[in-house]
């Protein structure tokens, strides 16, 4: 699902001529680092990103419907800008996208209860 879901993501970036510079999808979350067009705003990007593939995920695995409802992330996100700094940015996705702490993060959500996880993905 996740490769799904990095797909989708990025099939959209380049639909907008969006440059997707690093990406780590997560069980739980999604690290994007982009650069874009002053032609958008960041909240428009975000609204394009997250609402395409809530409804291509939903569409390819019905089963995110039971857990998820209507929405599958999180009505909030955080948005930053990099000026100086990009390189540390690369490194803090890069290290997010790794076997061993995807196979960690899975281990934790393997943990929850059907009833007790949190709806939505930051």
């Amino acid at each position: 699902m996740g490769m799904v879901a990095e797909a989708i993501m990025r099939k959209t970036c380049k639909e907008l001529d969006i440059e997707v510079i690093d990406m780590a999808v997560n069980p739980d979350h999604v690290h994007i680092f982009l650069k874009y067009p002053p032609k958008y705003s960041v909240s428009y990007i975000s609204k394009m990103i997250k609402g395409r593939s809530s409804r291509v995920l939903r569409k390819e695995f019905p089963h995110l419907k039971e857990w998820s409802g209507n929405h599958l992330w999180a009505p909030s996100c955080y948005h930053g800008s990099v000026g100086n700094v990009w390189d540390v940015v690369e490194k803090y996705i890069s290290a997010h996208n790794t076997y061993e702490h995807n196979r960690r993060q899975i281990r934790k959500i393997a943990i929850y209860r059907p009833g007790t996880f949190v709806r939505g993905i930051p």
